[in-house]
């Protein structure tokens, strides 16, 4: 019924399982959030990060994003690498926000900017397409 009534992006955020994603999409839904809701108000529900590949294999053109528990520079690359189109972080500039106000969310952009760098740096890639195309090669090489 939603679809039907509208014609805007539909995006269903809290898809923890590959099956949920195939109805998304079969109901028209142009993107999924794999997500927990922060394990607040599902805190024994998986995380998504470990089923983040397989709503991605059920996805076909859907937009994929990821968030609940991602803080890191590491995080934001492990989402990508797992094939997140996106990663949603929110905590840690509601934090910065908090204590700092415009300033601390700032300093916090530039932290999280330079955790990727390096993170990004040491894998030995400079785009986030890159990140994806490594994961693939080690998983069909066996490696991963």
């Amino acid at each position: 019924m939603i679809r039907r009534l509208w014609k805007g992006a539909f995006i269903i955020k809290g898809i923890l399982s590959p099956e949920d994603a195939r109805l998304a999409r079969e109901i028209g839904a142009e993107g999924v959030v794999v997500s927990n809701h922060g394990g607040r108000q599902l805190d024994c529900a998986v995380s998504p990060v470990e089923v983040l590949e397989a709503v991605k294999a059920q996805s076909n053109d859907m937009t994929v994003l990821v968030d609940s528990g991602f803080r890191r520079g590491t995080d934001i690359v492990k989402g990508l690498a797992l094939g997140a189109d996106a990663v949603i972080i929110g905590r840690p500039f509601l934090y910065a926000a908090a204590v700092g106000g415009q300033a601390g969310i700032k300093h916090a952009i530039r932290v999280l900017q330079r955790e990727l760098h390096i993170d990004m740096s040491l894998l030995g890639v400079n785009s986030c397409r890159a990140l994806r195309e490594v994961e693939r090669m080690q998983r069909h090489s066996g490696t991963a």
